[in-house]
């Protein structure tokens, strides 16, 4: 079974035999994020500026002005924290670069607080310009690098890393900004997710019907610009929504669900994410378990909240 990040890489690989202006900026972090191909292949297009993300979202700002199309490469907790301001900086001169996030939400497990990445969809979707995209199988990851390339202007991707999803998507499948996909038909409930968390809310669906719960699933994989028609639909056709992610509450995809709601069609939302506590440490998996982010403690939550 291939990851995410894993697929992606190999995508940008392939992409970059075709389009001689894709490089890659990276922070000393080639193999984690499994970019060794490209390294070897186009070692003139692969720029290594060591662990300091401020000059490497600095460095992809000149590459882009230049005429390339640079791929920033870094763990998503580092770049969207110390290169913040630069990230706001490539937004505000609307330069071409694809911002990619490996290790989102809490796949570095053990490594702690530092390096867990559950505040990242906050900090970007409040950047204007910035596209926020959150796939959630090796097949969405690759389409929305595809559709990423067709735009100018800045990309956030969130990618999963370090764990691997079943996949929901055909060969053909195509990503879109402000698109989603509804996964699950259903008239009871919505489930709405992105990234890791959207395959664990179908599994979800599937044990909600063994209770006789019909639970519609969809997915967001575009956070930011976001489909607040689907949203509004699945408001008014299954009178109450369930969003949840491995990010904090706060001003993630339950932020953004909840304000097409009260701006639309008014319902009950519950959010399932991280509380405003710093994770304990400890294996990936045991911290989704933790936080109830599992598919059996995620449909436990929605039969306790429709009761």
């Amino acid at each position: 079974m291939t990851d995410c990040a894993t697929a992606f890489s190999a995508a940008l690989l392939e992409l970059a035999h075709k389009d001689e202006r894709i490089c890659i900026v990276n922070n000393d972090s080639a193999e984690t994020h499994s970019a060794l191909g490209f390294q070897a292949e186009f070692p003139d297009r692969f720029i290594d500026v060591g662990i300091a993300e401020q000059n490497l979202v600095g460095v992809s700002i000149g590459l882009a002005n230049s005429g390339l199309r640079p791929f920033v490469y870094s763990a998503s907790c580092f770049m969207a924290s110390r290169a913040l301001e630069q990230i706001k900086n490539a937004a505000y001169t609307n330069a071409n670069v694809v911002f990619c996030g490996f290790v989102s939400g809490l796949a570095y497990g053990a490594l702690g607080g530092t390096h867990h990445a559950v505040e990242d969809l906050a900090w970007m979707r409040a950047i204007p310009r910035m596209k926020v995209l959150a796939p959630a199988t090796p097949r969405d990851t690759v389409a929305a690098l595809d559709e990423a390339l067709t735009h100018d202007g800045p990309v956030y991707i969130r990618i999963v890393s370090k764990l691997h999803t079943p996949e929901l998507f055909s060969p053909d499948h195509t990503f879109s900004f402000g698109g989603s996909a509804q996964l699950r038909d259903g008239t009871d409930v919505t489930l709405i997710g992105s990234g890791l968390l959207t395959t664990r809310l179908v599994e979800a669906a599937h044990l909600l019907a063994e209770d006789g719960v019909d639970a519609r699933v969809l997915h967001l994989g575009s956070i930011e610009p976001i489909d607040a028609e689907a949203i509004a639909t699945a408001a008014r056709e299954t009178g109450r929504l369930v969003v949840a992610e491995d990010h904090v509450i706060n001003g993630g995809l339950g932020g953004a669900v909840a304000e097409v709601v009260v701006r639309t069609t008014p319902v009950p939302v519950l959010q399932i994410g991280i509380p405003q506590v710093f994770a304990p440490i400890g294996p990936a998996e045991f911290l989704y378990e933790h936080f109830g982010l599992t598919a059996q403690a995620l449909a436990q939550r929605v039969r306790q909240w429709l009761r």
